[in-house]
């Protein structure tokens, strides 16, 4: 992997042809995909103005992963494993991330012409704007918008999960905001992720590109497609992971796609769709994980007998007439 090609990804410098040499070449080693997601992570991590983060610390982990993997490693890859981690010092040690943010651009949006959408329990929902703009909202999901033609933009505010088709317009940006966070288009489909319940907002990249933006209008990264970014508000942490296309849709079709997800992840999943609560008798089962595809039109009854046989743990229902059946497991 040439040097000079990682570092135009990673500052965003790189040509269209530069991308598409750089993730042809991703696509031939899984380590070293892997090993990719892990420097962008760090890279973006440093860039995030507002978030501390200990880049000692950071890169030791990160460096011990390198070390662990060349033992395993061919040759030729662990040679790009160490070329990965020199550069990552370099750009650390020089402050290469310093022109990496816009100017400061607090978000400001007129109150008028609000359109409100919801999806209902165990339901999806369509929506089409006014511009021509597609949104799918997932099960218990809350959508608002509103053009600025004032401020020439258009704004949305997200609670839940929506996939988006946006129509693109150079002379009036699409921006949605999800809690702390601003996305921004830059003609592009994308899925955006932010339940209240959920401990993280999870950004994943179709087709075109997206910024994704602090409160003051900084840029803390610019996807691009089959990417996606985890950030951890708690945590004010970010990490970047690839994603599979078929993932994104599974929902909108009526599927459950889970894939290597912690068993309390998958229950609030299963909570929003058919309306049931879950309590852990036993904390350890919570980090279960699970990987499998299950149809969202059969019973929860029949979705916990197949996460029970796949994850070994008991379960009971205490059934309630006027509020949420509640499913103890232990």
């Amino acid at each position: 992997m040439k040097e000079n090609l990682l570092l135009h990804i990673l500052n965003g410098e790189a040509t269209s042809e530069e991308k598409e040499e750089f993730y042809n070449q991703l696509e031939k080693s899984k380590k070293e995909e892997e090993l990719f997601y892990e420097v962008k992570s760090l890279w973006h991590r440093t860039s995030m103005q507002q978030i501390p983060v200990n880049n000692d610390a950071e890169f030791e982990e990160l460096w011990q992963k390198i070390k662990e993997s060349q033992r395993k490693a061919s040759l030729s890859v662990s040679r790009t494993m160490f070329r990965y981690a020199a550069i990552v010092i370099l750009l650390l040690g020089f402050g290469g991330i310093a022109g990496y943010f816009l100017a400061n651009r607090n978000f400001e949006y007129a109150e008028t012409g609000i359109q409100k959408y919801t999806a209902t329990r165990g339901s999806v929902s369509i929506v089409e704007f006014p511009d021509g703009t597609k949104v799918w909202l997932n099960s218990e999901s809350e959508i608002t918008f509103r053009e600025d033609h004032k401020k020439k933009q258009r704004y949305a505010e997200l609670t839940g999960e929506a996939y988006f088709e946006v129509t693109h317009r150079d002379d009036f940006p699409f921006i949605v905001k999800v809690s702390n966070l601003f996305v921004r288009d830059l003609g592009t489909t994308f899925n955006l992720k932010a339940y209240p319940e959920d401990d993280y907002i999870e950004t994943s990249l179709v087709e075109g590109k997206i910024d994704i933006l602090t409160e003051n209008g900084n840029t803390v990264v610019t996807l691009e497609p089959g990417e996606s970014a985890v950030y951890s508000p708690g945590q004010r942490k970010m990490e970047l992971h690839s994603v599979n296309n078929n993932v994104l849709s599974a929902w909108r079709e009526g599927k459950f796609v889970i894939r290597d997800q912690r068993l309390e992840d998958i229950f609030n999943e299963l909570s929003r769709w058919y309306g049931i609560e879950f309590q852990f008798q036993n904390d350890k089962l919570r980090d279960y994980r699970f990987t499998g595809n299950i149809k969202k039109s059969t019973t929860a009854l029949h979705v916990l007998k197949v996460l029970k046989v796949a994850t070994d743990f008991n379960y009971r229902v205490v059934e309630n007439v006027d509020k949420p059946d509640i499913v103890i497991v232990f």
